[in-house]
C-alpha cells in the first residue's frame, strides 16, 4: 500500500485538474462539453470505492466540483477591482487559467493570490496594455489582503528617533507601480490614461482598516531603506536619486509619525522586505490544528 502522504497528493493532483461538463454549469466559466480524460477516470477508480449509489467516478467528481467552486470564489472575491475592469469573460477566463497554472498550495485559501500579478504580467490571454495594468490592479489588491496578516510593531518615541534601530512597520506595503492603477477603483470601466510611475504605500489604520497614498520618489526610496532597518544616521548615509530640499524631509517624517509608520522592531525580528508574519511550512507551529489542515500541510511539503 502506498504511505498515506502519496496517495494525498495524488488526490489533491487529480481534484485540482480542469473543471469539465456540467460541473461548470454552476460556475461563471466559459461553457465546456469535454468530459474528463481519461487520467482524472483511472485515478477515481485507484482512489475511491465505489458506493451504493455513486460510481468511483462520480464520488472523486464530487470532491473535484467543490474544490473548484470554493477556489473559483474564493480568488474571485479578493480581486474586485480586477473584476471590475477585465469585464466578466475575461475575468473568468483568467482565474481557471490561473488556477491551473498556480493551484492552491496551502491549507489556507488565503493566499490564493499571491501570484496573481506575477500570471497576468505574462498571460498571452490579455493584450500588452491590460497585462501591464492589471498585474498592477492585483498588486495593490493582494497587498490590501497582506497587510491585515502582517505584524505590528511599538511605534518609536519621538525622543528616541535619533538614537535607536528602526524599521517601518511591517503592515506598511510599499508598492511602485508601471502605471497609476491605484485610480481604477473609483472607474465604472477599464479606460487607462497615460501611463506614469506611480508609488504608492499601503497600510492597516488603527482601527484595522485599509488606507493607501501615493508617495514621492524620495520618499519611496527612504522608506525603502527603513524597511531593511538602520538608524536614522543610516537613512542618510547613501545619497538619494535626487536630494530633497529639507522642508521635504521634515513633512515626510511628520507623516510617517502621525501614520505610526516608524517602529522600533522587537528583538529577534528579522528586519527586511517582505516584512510579514508568514513563515514557511517548516518553520510553523502546527500545533493544534484539525486533521484537514495536517492533511493539506503534507500536500505542500
Amino acid at each position: 500500500m502506498k504511505p498515506l502522504e502519496d496517495l494525498q497528493r495524488e488526490f489533491f493532483a487529480a481534484i485540482q485538474m480542469p473543471l469539465r461538463g456540467t460541473s461548470r454549469e454552476s460556475t461563471e466559466l466559459t461553457p465546456n462539453d469535454e468530459g474528463h480524460p481519461e487520467e482524472f477516470l483511472s485515478k477515481a477508480r485507484e482512489l475511491m470505492k465505489p458506493g451504493e449509489n455513486l460510481s468511483s467516478e462520480e464520488r472523486l467528481e464530487l470532491y473535484h466540483r467543490q474544490y473548484w467552486f470554493r477556489v473559483l470564489d474564493s480568488v474571485a472575491e479578493d480581486f474586485p477591482i480586477l473584476r471590475k475592469m477585465a469585464g466578466e469573460i475575461p475575468f473568468w477566463n483568467l482565474m481557471e487559467a490561473y488556477m491551473l497554472a498556480c493551484p492552491s498550495g496551502s491549507f489556507t485559501l488565503r493566499h490564493l493570490g499571491s501570484r496573481m500579478a506575477e500570471f497576468i504580467s505574462g498571460w498571452d490571454g490579455l493584450g500588452v496594455v491590460e497585462r501591464r495594468w492589471f498585474s498592477a490592479i492585483a498588486r495593490i489588491e493582494y497587498a490590501y489582503m497582506e497587510i491585515f496578516e502582517a505584524a505590528d510593531w511599538e511605534p518609536v518615541a519621538p525622543e528616541k528617533l535619533a538614537t535607536d534601530v528602526l524599521g517601518l512597520q511591517p503592515h506598511v506595503m510599499l508598492l511602485d507601480l508601471p502605471v497609476p492603477a491605484d485610480l481604477c477603483e473609483d472607474w465604472k470601466s477599464f479606460e487607462p490614461v497615460e501611463e506614469t510611475l506611480v508609488w504608492l504605500a499601503v497600510w492597516r489604520s488603527e482601527n484595522r482598516g485599509r488606507l493607501q497614498c501615493r508617495l514621492d520618489d524620495v520618499e519611496f526610496e527612504l522608506l525603502k531603506r527603513l524597511q531593511n532597518g538602520g538608524t536614522l544616521a543610516d537613512l542618510f548615509a547613501e545619497p538619494a536619486s535626487r536630494e530633497p530640499a529639507p522642508e521635504e524631509i521634515s513633512r515626510w517624517f511628520a507623516n510617517w509619525q502621525a501614520r505610526g509608520w516608524i517602529a522600533v522592531p522587537p528583538k529577534g525580528d528579522v528586519v527586511g522586505f517582505p516584512p510579514v508574519t508568514r513563515r514557511s511550512v517548516g518553520e510553523m507551529d502546527w500545533t493544534g490544528l484539525d486533521k484537514m489542515g495536517s492533511q493539506a500541510m503534507a500536500m505542500e511539503e
